[in-house]
């Protein structure tokens, strides 16, 4: 049985350490010791999470929940938390433990916190609802903190508020995981994709090994992370239709669903691995009449539309994601288009794995061609261009361009599919603080601090600050959000914990001697907010790096 405190003196060591390959032999040696019923618990705190994506389940708790359920076990004033708190929510709470000399309560149990009793407790906080799960949560909470030392709390809070602050990715996980099995990274990372649950791959690693990965397949009802697009400027247009290995699709601006069907069951997901089947019934409704097949897994968009066809922002549609009340009146309001553009399972059969252009085939025989996709294959680069021009006056982003022999990759953005946008290529980021306005927006959190992903420190690096692009209604609704994700304030700064990822728009990408990244946002503009997406849709510093190069390729530096 492995106690808490052996998973907290891990993060600590690996939160030491300098180095990608340091962290991974630390993590796997951690790894290789555990039981198999501790194996998946084990991964998903180490990679700061308390469920797998594809997991339904929330928390709902904030740092007020935390500090309430301090409060339960300690006696202290809440102005005291601002002499422990260093940008770090977690080591606040161990630095407060340490200091106070007042004690504890007796906890029920003399017992050592395990993985298997926090992972007990993490799943009563879920399962809390209804009248009075506020306070019922808040004393779970207590509860733990009252049996852990400081350094156990300091990653029980940071594992709650999902602030893990280790360099410990999901992706240095994955690699972890690999070699305590002794497999083959690529394995492992594709069975993730598969599966979109870390933890279940790593027991499964540990335990059936090479053989029980390379069954690992699309499961019906089973979300997979969706195939994403690099970006690509306008100019690589002619490169890519001269090299004849690409076809070209409409890029629209809505939201990316993965659509499964069984007989007359139809589950909606969305990117972030969310069912949304709820909210989108005529969706539902539309596939079970059209569609053909009796099992499939459909990659698509929904898109708001006008009584002419014209599509709506994208905000409108997101509206209805989560939305489950008035959504017949919604659907009265706005309605919405469904585009498919490619499938990844047919009547039992995995097609992850068959090229593109076979995938399209397989898609045209099952698929009524008003819901498919718009696509090219063009011999030369007029008629590229004119679906280009084409597209903007469709009210369309763009066109995607994929490599036709090309086979279906889960969460991967690489070289086969890249996006091609009317406008300056916009950036997804984190936002990681935000700042209290001046004069008519003093009363609003409306200075948002812009962060990309480091991989090699595994954390959110800084790129910049923007006040723009938001109305004065947005920056109400969002400074209410704002507050229930805090983990910490120093004078007019608010940390909150990673969770609202924004698109944003510059003018210019510099490198900057301010921001630990090296990177800079000019006349940063946020152009929308992205509830679609989460951490792992982030910028990654390097791809933020690459666009930095890619603006002055044909111009002098």
């Amino acid at each position: 049985m492995s106690h808490f405190a052996e998973l907290a003196k891990v993060l600590d060591d690996v939160s030491i350490v300098s180095g990608r390959n340091k962290k991974i032999n630390l993590l796997a040696q951690y790894i290789r010791e555990l039981s198999p019923e501790e194996v998946s618990t084990a991964v998903y705190f180490l990679s700061g999470k308390v469920f797998s994506e594809s997991d339904q389940r929330t928390l709902d708790v904030s740092w007020a929940g935390i500090k309430n359920a301090l409060h339960q076990i300690l006696q202290f004033k809440d102005d005291e938390l601002g002499k422990h708190y260093e940008g770090d929510t977690g080591e606040m709470v161990a630095s407060l433990l340490e200091s106070l000399d007042a004690p504890r309560q007796i906890s029920l149990f003399d017992e050592p916190l395990t993985l298997l009793s926090v992972r007990q407790g993490i799943d009563r906080i879920s399962s809390a609802s209804g009248k009075g799960s506020r306070k019922e949560k808040e004393a779970i909470i207590a509860r733990l903190i009252t049996d852990a030392s400081p350094r156990e709390a300091r990653y029980l809070v940071a594992i709650i508020l999902g602030d893990l602050r280790t360099g410990a990715s999901e992706g240095i996980v994955a690699e972890a995981i690999a070699k305590a099995s002794g497999l083959d990274p690529t394995l492992v990372r594709r069975a993730w994709q598969l599966l979109g649950d870390l933890g279940e791959v790593a027991q499964i690693a540990m335990v059936d090994g090479e053989s029980g990965l390379s069954q690992i397949s699309i499961r019906l009802m089973r979300p997979v992370k969706p195939m994403l697009a690099a970006p690509q400027e306008v100019d690589a247009l002619e490169e890519l239709v001269r090299s004849g290995e690409f076809a070209l699709e409409l890029k629209l601006d809505g939201a990316r669903v993965q659509i499964h069907k069984d007989e007359r069951d139809v589950r909606i997901f969305s990117r972030r691995l969310l069912e949304v089947t709820e909210s989108l019934p005529e969706i539902v409704e539309l596939v079970q009449e059209e569609f053909t097949c009796k099992q499939c897994v459909l990659d698509g968009e929904v898109v708001p539309i006008d009584d002419e066809g014209r599509p709506y922002p994208f905000q409108v549609v997101m509206r209805r994601f989560g939305r489950v009340q008035d959504v017949e009146v919604s659907s009265e309001e706005v309605q919405l288009s469904l585009h498919i553009f490619d499938v990844l399972f047919l009547d039992g059969k995995s097609l992850v794995d068959e090229p593109n252009e076979r995938r399209r085939k397989i898609l045209e025989g099952i698929t009524p061609s008003g819901l498919l996709i718009e696509r090219l294959e063009p011999k030369g680069l007029e008629k590229a261009t004119e679906f280009f021009e084409r597209s903007r006056e469709l009210g369309h982003e763009g066109l995607v361009a994929k490599r036709t022999d090309s086979p279906y990759l889960p969460g991967v953005r690489g070289k086969n599919w890249f996006k091609i946008k009317h406008t300056l290529e916009t950036v997804d980021l984190m936002v990681i603080a935000v700042e209290w306005g001046h004069g008519r927006r003093s009363k609003w959190l409306s200075d948002y601090h812009l962060a990309v992903w480091d991989e090699d420190s595994g954390e959110y690096a800084m790129v910049g600050k923007t006040f723009k692009g938001l109305t004065d209604k947005e920056l109400e609704e969002m400074t209410r959000r704002f507050l229930s994700l805090k983990t910490g304030e120093n004078r007019h700064i608010v940390q909150v914990q990673p969770a609202v990822v924004v698109e944003v728009l510059a003018s210019e990408i510099q490198t900057s001697p301010t921001y630990k990244s090296g990177m800079a946002l000019r006349f940063a503009r946020i152009v929308r907010i992205r509830d679609d997406k989460g951490p792992s849709d982030v910028m990654k510093l390097e791809e933020l790096k690459r666009m930095f190069d890619e603006q002055f390729r044909f111009k002098a530096r």
